[in-house]
């Protein structure tokens, strides 16, 4: 059982200081599992030996204990790459790699299905009342966000990528307004640059809808809206499976927002391709 369900489920038995501390915890998972115990003891109005009698009632050796779980359980794996990387070699097989790579997919999936039902009518309602439209993912991230773009641009003019290509993203967020929508797209360990276009966003007052990996993620902390996808892998590197899987329920999901607006959109872009020959029909 996760630290979070054995939280929720010990809650009714606690004492109303632990209580309060473990209502602090889920509401602010972020500043729990990064600031110090004394601060975040201080933060929540309690003394840190309440912060350790927490994590004793829920059957941790220490508050430390705690934490670690606590951050493995929101999806974030603390190994380096190299010690993942490492563990790879540690397969009998090809055929078992490849068989547990499928599996991480298939759960992947199925885990970020699970845990985004209420936030995504949400989501998809402030992208559609935009003015403007900004993707932004950059490195392993930036596979996602031009998936995103690629197909919203099809039916939405007002879309717009921001790639870093020649360190060029305040071209972007210069232009940014309170009516303007950012799409942040990352996950553990987040670029610098999608941390700075963030900060940028949030002094324009655009709103943010974060696609990551985590409620720890510093792209969900000021976000409107969060879209959280699993990204476990038995690789040295973490999957983007699920993330792709997102960002296409999303385009789906926006074509049916915007009705027969969208299909007239895409049928023009579909025949402008085919016509310039910039797609080409496979051959019966």
């Amino acid at each position: 059982m996760s630290p979070q369900k054995i939280l929720e489920k010990k809650k009714v038995q606690l004492s109303p200081e632990l209580q309060r501390a473990a209502d602090f915890i889920c509401q602010y998972p972020s500043e729990a599992m990064t600031l110090s115990m004394r601060t975040f003891a201080t933060q929540v109005g309690v003394k840190p030996a309440t912060l350790l009698r927490l994590a004793q009632r829920l059957e941790y050796t220490g508050w430390e204990a705690f934490k670690q779980d606590f951050v493995q359980g929101l999806g974030l794996n603390p190994e380096s790459h190299q010690s993942r990387a490492k563990k790879l070699l540690s397969h009998n097989s090809a055929a078992s790699l490849y068989q547990a790579m499928f599996n991480a997919h298939n759960q992947n999936l199925t885990d970020t299905r699970q845990q985004n039902h209420q936030q995504m009518s949400a989501a998809i309602e402030a992208l559609y009342q935009a003015d403007h439209v900004y993707v932004c993912g950059f490195r392993a991230s930036y596979p996602v966000a031009y998936t995103l773009f690629y197909s919203y641009r099809l039916f939405e003019k007002e879309v717009s990528l921001i790639d870093g290509q020649a360190s060029n993203y305040e071209v972007f967020t210069r232009e940014l307004t309170t009516n303007d929508v950012i799409v942040m797209i990352g996950f553990s360990p987040y670029s610098r640059e999608s941390l700075d276009v963030l900060e940028a966003s949030r002094q324009a007052g655009s709103k943010i809808v974060a696609l990551t990996d985590s409620p720890l993620s510093p792209l969900a902390r000021y976000a409107s809206h969060t879209l959280y996808f699993s990204s476990q892998s038995p690789s040295f590197f973490p999957s983007v499976v699920a993330a792709c899987g997102m960002a296409e329920s999303l385009l789906a999901l926006l074509v049916t927002r915007y009705g027969e607006t969208a299909v007239k959109q895409i049928a023009s872009a579909e025949q402008f391709f085919l016509s310039c020959g910039a797609w080409m029909k496979g051959t019966d």
